[in-house]
Parts: C-alpha cells; sequence; structure tokens
C-alpha cells in the first residue's frame, strides 16, 4: 500500500489528538508541523491547523506557504480544522459572513492551490477546547473533542484510504 501523512500544528492539544486519530484511521505517519520530513514518498498527505479568529492559526499559515510544490506535485492533499465554533459565524459577524469551518478551508485551500497542489474534496472539522490566551484560564467547550468526535476523525482517516489504491 502506498504511503500517506498528517501533518499538524497544535496549541493547545486538539489538533493533534484529532490528527493522531486521522493517523491512525489511515495507518498514516504522524508529525508535526515544525518536522516536516521529504514528502517523496507519500501519495496522501493530510494537512491541519487550528483555527484562530476565523483563520487557520498563524503557525497554520506560515507551515501550508512553506510547502513545497515540487515535493507535492502528484499528491493528494486532505484538509482538517479543530475550531472553537466551526459551524458558527466569525465572531462579531452574522450569518451573512459565512460559517467559520468553510471560511478557513477556502483560505487553506487558496494557499495551496495557488502552488498547484490538489486538494481533495474530503474535509474534517472538528470543535475544540479553547481560551484567549494560550494558559489563562477559563477554557472555553471543556472536554471537547469529545471522544465521539475523535471517532469521527478515525473513520475521517479510514475513508481517505481510497487515494493510496
Amino acid at each position: 500500500m502506498a504511503k500517506a501523512i498528517v501533518i499538524y500544528n497544535s496549541r493547545g492539544g486538539n489538533t493533534k489528538k484529532v490528527a493522531t486519530m486521522i493517523a491512525e484511521g489511515l495507518e498514516a505517519d504522524l508529525k508535526k508541523s515544525s518536522k516536516i520530513p521529504d514528502l517523496k514518498d507519500y501519495k496522501l498527505v493530510v494537512l491541519g491547523t487550528w483555527v484562530l479568529a476565523g483563520s487557520p492559526s498563524p503557525a497554520g499559515k506560515k507551515y501550508l506557504s512553506k510547502l513545497n510544490s515540487e515535493q507535492m506535485k502528484g499528491k493528494n492533499v486532505a484538509m482538517f480544522i479543530s475550531a472553537a465554533g466551526p459551524d458558527e459565524p466569525p465572531l462579531g459577524q452574522g450569518p451573512e459572513a459565512g460559517i467559520i469551518k468553510d471560511i478557513v478551508f477556502e483560505k487553506m485551500q487558496k494557499i495551496l492551490e495557488n502552488k498547484g497542489i490538489n486538494v481533495v474534496e474530503e474535509r474534517l472539522s472538528l470543535k475544540g477546547a479553547f481560551r484567549f490566551f494560550r494558559f489563562g484560564p477559563g477554557a472555553q467547550n471543556k472536554g471537547y473533542p469529545t471522544d465521539e468526535e475523535l471517532q469521527k476523525a478515525k473513520l475521517f482517516g479510514e475513508s481517505l484510504k481510497k487515494y493510496l489504491k
């Protein structure tokens, strides 16, 4: 079977949990975005980030922008995010603004497609706990992602195996 890899960046651990379950379901390698290996041996690359203010995290945008289009040539790419409210409009905006997951995926896809990278339709967004300040008190959405949501991540990984044939 061809190889797959899941690459993520995580601030509070939510995105790491999701990435770990996707990798388990896909039987893929798992790497932090700060340690991206040579991707020449991979057929499928799954990229994920956490969300800040309705946009991929700054570290997420940075690593997506640094992906080498030559290394990514001929590969399929799937995307995932963890966000405080992926199915809600960005904070302070009404429903006409759209919902966070659609906005973030569109931004991620634009970064990748501008490099000629093929992005597949499958996407996963899960709710995660967050706090306004990294180590501050008052996390919202405590307990997220739930075990049930993490199982969705594993199933998402399993569903991506079709790209490895």
